[in-house]
């Protein structure tokens, strides 16, 4: 038995004991050592070996590092548990809070110099001993735990960490927290049931909001007990927070995400409950353009289903966010992974140096593997790489050869064939689609040219229409009496408004009091409105005055209505007592009104009139085409552009959302 723990020590520690003082290293011989006592332990301990096998490369948020924050969420936490909010009104909260701290305390605002910790430098013997024996009292005395296989218990109850922020009571919390689930859940062995029970609940008190993130960026990252104090986080911060409730309560879960959207920006992270036995989900995401919800199988992977008829008809419309693969982060260490094959030396792309990500794209996509020659050989790994509304993002990997194969490709995606080298990803062949059949189509700009007339820079979503729609039954009214009942009604929104739209008043009778009026619309979207009248010259301007009606849902306020700037909106409150929004130009001000022009709450991606735009074509980078002014009807016309060219359009004034587009029929087909 000495000798039998004498290797088995050996083993365990050859890959650490390098990165690890003596002091620690001690710390996780003793874990070793405490496991080693007992031949009932023997599955503790070949727990413990795994855990420590896989520290090499991990590295933990060092709390102290982010400490100038925790004014905010401490402040927060003290505001929630004196203050209750109707699930839906909570974000309000954090937002309060920050602002009014902000203001009060005039802090600076800045982003704190992040440090991080390696795991074996930081974890103690007392830590993982607690946690092994807290993960093995849920797996083996939660009914739904009971099926679960040594293997997945190592890989998805076991680990104390699912991102790069932990804390070390976090198991006690969460089963302190939900002691009563086997009840709440009448003692069901189906893990799905009870991770949906505490996935509802989390839910109610956990404000997953990128919107709200980026509003205050300084306060990233967020260490894990801060999660729970400020109860608000982006979409991997709101998974890391259900991981580890999950586990904690023996529920089999790891997170899984997505590198780049086929055509939408930015990463994406979810949880998954691993089971294939109580699993539902049968049927495999297709990318197809069509109404139908694919949410359940990959969150926010539909925007919704809902048919907007209402919108113009060379606008196409997005119905979901297409997936090129799907990673899995493991805590084990995947040996076929590309930061592990490598070798020295060998540059590869930022993401694929985790060594603990495993391609389980097949759990969830239809898929085919892709076979193209590319154009050059010196390279050891080719890409496929999407495009994220500025760059191309690498998103799948292979070995490089006079053929070269990536395997289990989400179809209906255009891809670009990729090396990179000195950080920077090079084309290394023409962009295809991957359509449906599984078939690559090749995307190569032809001699011959046309002219081309463009409606957006980005296709419309159904979640942009549906703000947009929230204008319908709304109503122009100008009136004299402070208490507007002498209203006169001058124009109604009876269809879905896409653009800028303004409309002349023929009214000649002078108004002090101008008004929309939202009545029964019980939230409304607005990003201007603009008054127009006579001057005392009898010339036209753009009227001002003293802002009435709703104040707006904070921080959506009704001032954004005035700024210029349509990116910003209105959005009224729900239980704000007045249903109208507007100007008055105040006592013996009153004028006769010429015309009213507004935008709604759209996304800013249309064909704005007069903005300038540049048009470019793939060609092994993007060469420019030509600058044009967008015409009166809200359209920009280009002539001279290759027939059959992979597009992209930018408006000069700015913007972020930019998406490839072919043109064809004469109508834009996003990608």
């Amino acid at each position: 038995m000495i000798r039998k723990n004498v290797f088995l020590l050996a083993a365990v520690f050859t890959c650490i004991i390098s990165a690890c003082n003596k002091p620690k290293v001690d710390q996780l011989k003793s874990v070793i050592e405490h496991y080693s006592k007992d031949p009932k332990d023997s599955l503790k301990l070949k727990a413990a070996k795994f855990l420590i096998e896989n520290l090499k490369g991990l590295a933990t948020l060092d709390t102290t590092s982010v400490e100038s924050n925790q004014v905010y969420f401490d402040l927060i936490y003290n505001t929630w548990k004196h203050e209750k909010m109707r699930v839906g009104f909570r974000l309000p909260i954090q937002t309060r809070v920050i602002d009014s701290l902000n203001a009060a305390d005039k802090l600076p605002q800045t982003f704190p110099s992040v440090r991080y910790v390696d795991d074996a430098d930081l974890v103690t013997a007392d830590f993982l001993i607690d946690n092994i024996d807290n993960a093995f009292y849920v797996w083996q005395n939660m009914p739904w735990a009971k099926g679960i296989s040594f293997k997945d218990f190592c890989e998805y109850i076991l680990p104390y960490r699912c991102s790069s922020t932990y804390s070390l009571d976090a198991r006690q919390f969460f089963l302190d927290k939900y002691k009563n689930l086997k009840d709440s859940v009448k003692n069901s062995e189906n893990p799905f049931v009870a991770s949906q029970f505490i996935n509802n609940d989390i839910s109610k008190w956990f404000a997953e909001d990128l919107n709200l993130i980026g509003r205050y960026p300084y306060l990233q990252p967020i260490k894990f007990s801060n999660l729970l104090k400020g109860k608000f986080g982006d979409c991997q911060d709101a998974q890391s927070v259900r991981i580890t409730a999950l586990r904690a309560m023996g529920i089999p879960a790891v997170m899984d995400e997505i590198a780049g959207w086929g055509n939408s920006d930015l990463t994406h992270y979810w949880y998954k409950v691993v089971d294939p036995v109580h699993d539902t989900i049968k049927t495999r995401i297709t990318n197809k353009n069509i109404k139908t919800s694919t949410s359940y199988i990959i969150p926010t992977s539909t925007f919704d289903e809902v048919d907007y008829h209402e919108y113009p008809a060379n606008i196409e419309l997005k119905y979901i966010r297409s997936v090129p693969k799907v990673y899995r982060r493991c805590f084990g260490i995947q040996a076929n992974s590309l930061a592990i094959i490598k070798g020295p030396n060998v540059e590869v792309p930022k993401y694929f140096l985790n060594p603990r990500i495993k391609d389980v794209s097949k759990e969830y996509l239809e898929t085919a593997d892709v076979s193209i020659r590319l154009s050059n050989k010196n390279h050891k790994y080719a890409y496929l790489c999407t495009f994220d509304n500025q760059n191309w993002r690498p998103v799948a990997w292979a070995s490089n050869s006079n053929t070269t194969r990536f395997k289990d490709m989400g179809k209906n995606i255009v891809y670009l064939p990729a090396y990179y080298s000195k950080g920077a990803i090079i084309s290394a062949g023409s962009p295809f689609l991957l359509d449906s059949a599984g078939k690559v189509k090749l995307i190569k700009a032809a001699h011959r040219t046309e002219t081309v007339k463009l409606y957006a820079k980005f296709p419309s979503r159904t979640y942009v229409l549906a703000n947009e729609h929230t204008m319908v039954g709304g109503r122009f009214q100008l009136a004299n009496k402070s208490d507007l009942s002498d209203t006169v009604t001058v124009n109604t929104v009876k269809t879905t408004p896409f653009y800028k739209t303004e409309f002349r008043v023929n009214d000649n009778k002078k108004y002090r009091y101008l008004i929309y009026q939202f009545k029964n619309i019980p939230i409304m979207h607005m990003s201007e409105l603009t008054f127009y009248g006579l001057d005392a010259t009898a010339k036209e301007v753009e009227l001002h005055g003293k802002l009435i009606g709703s104040k707006g849902s904070y921080p959506y306020k009704t001032e954004r209505l005035y700024d210029g700037n349509r990116a910003n909106y209105f959005k009224s409150a729900r239980d704000d007592k007045f249903t109208y929004i507007g100007i008055d130009l105040g006592e013996n001000n009153a004028t006769k009104i010429t015309r009213i022009a507004f935008v709604p709450h759209g996304d800013d991606n249309n064909i704005a009139s007069n903005d300038k735009y540049r048009l470019y074509y793939w060609n092994d980078a993007w060469e420019p085409i030509a600058i044009e002014t967008a015409n009166k009807d809200n359209t920009v016309t280009f002539k001279n552009v290759p027939k059959n060219a992979l597009l992209l359009i930018k408006d000069i004034a700015g913007g972020i959302e930019e998406r490839i587009f072919r043109y064809k029929n004469g109508r834009q087909e996003f990608w």
